[in-house]
């Protein structure tokens, strides 16, 4: 979904807040991939560059903005370190959320521009499942469900 769209859907579906969407820069976006030597895939890219910095009422509660993104590979690793490693991560994962603590979806670096989310949580007896085909298909679904809240103002 390219940036501008995502932004539409947004503010269609009446997920801002008082605070507007902020999105990444092209230049934040390639230094994190330096710092980290890795390449986003284009449609992780196009979230950021729409909404990175701030998504408004989308994913609140949610660790994956922007600035946390290099902490969150670190806090998967002590979330599994604190689990006695439960589950082996691919190389080529890029942990992109964290929800409250003890529940990531990643998906691997390798798996295209549009790759699928995996998903593993604190206490699963099933290891990593694919929750969506496509990062696109999960961005979609969570907005409809974020949309079909009922959100105290």
């Amino acid at each position: 979904m390219k940036s501008d769209h995502l932004l539409k859907l947004l503010h269609d579906k009446k997920l801002h807040t008082v605070r507007p969407f902020q999105g990444c820069s092209e230049k934040e976006i390639t230094l994190l991939e330096q710092e980290m030597a890795i390449k986003l895939p284009a449609s992780y890219r196009h979230y950021l560059l729409a909404v990175g910095h701030n998504s408004g009422r989308l994913f609140q509660g949610t660790d994956m903005g922007f600035s946390q993104l290099k902490e969150l590979q670190y806090a998967t690793k002590e979330l599994l370190h604190e689990n006695n490693q439960p589950i082996l991560m691919p190389e080529s994962s890029f942990v992109f959320s964290m929800h409250q603590g003890y529940e990531i979806r990643f998906f691997e670096l390798r798996a295209g521009d549009n790759p699928p989310i995996l998903e593993w949580y604190e206490g699963s007896k099933n290891g990593i499942v694919t929750i969506f085909d496509t990062f696109e298909e999960f961005l979609s679904d969570s907005i409809y469900k974020h949309a079909a809240t009922k959100w105290l103002d």
